[in-house]
């Protein structure tokens, strides 16, 4: 059995976990046409239509190529994307993104708990990790409460979009996860 076949669906949590589909392009503007998105990612931004299908078009793209995984963010019984996690096996490394309108839901918590259980118990990573830009209180607050520590692997200078921040290394071991 491929964990990565499509389509890929993950339940826990209260949440459903799926691959964005074409029916998803306004959502995808919606939660990825943000400030703190932009800041705090690669996507590109302005984030509009154009942007959503060539996004959508890279998911795919990489979930062929290099088994990664983009999965929409819903509640059963509710289509709509409240946000995105991600899983990219090659680098034992997950991350998360959340539509403003649907933070402080504990949306973050919730889906990177189903993604960290899939990553170690199905696919049988070592580990997880996440990439956190240190200022990133939000973030940082996610990575705690999924039992993630700080790797110990010096911080990462990184220049995103014009300006330098320093990434720090979280891992989640399968003892905590």
């Amino acid at each position: 059995m491929n964990p990565f076949a499509s389509p890929l669906v993950l339940t826990g949590n209260g949440l459903l976990l799926r691959d964005f589909t074409d029916a998803d392009l306004p959502a995808m503007v919606e939660l990825f046409d943000d400030p703190d998105v932009a800041l705090r990612t690669p996507i590109v931004t302005p984030f509009d239509l154009a942007a959503a299908r060539d996004y959508l078009a890279a998911m795919r793209r990489t979930r062929v190529e290099e088994n990664r995984l983009h999965l929409a963010i819903t509640r059963p019984g509710e289509d709509v994307p409240l946000g995105m996690v991600f899983l990219r096996p090659a680098l034992c490394l997950a991350g998360y993104v959340v539509g403003k309108a649907h933070r402080r839901q504990g949306l973050a918590v919730r889906a990177g708990q189903v993604i960290t259980g899939f990553a170690l118990r199905t696919v049988g990573l070592p580990h997880v990790l996440l990439e956190i830009e240190a200022e990133n209180v939000a973030s940082v607050a996610v990575a705690r409460a999924l039992g993630a520590r700080l790797s110990g692997a010096a911080p990462i200078e990184v220049t995103s979009k014009g300006r330098s921040l320093r990434v720090d290394m979280w891992i989640i071991e399968p003892e905590f996860a």
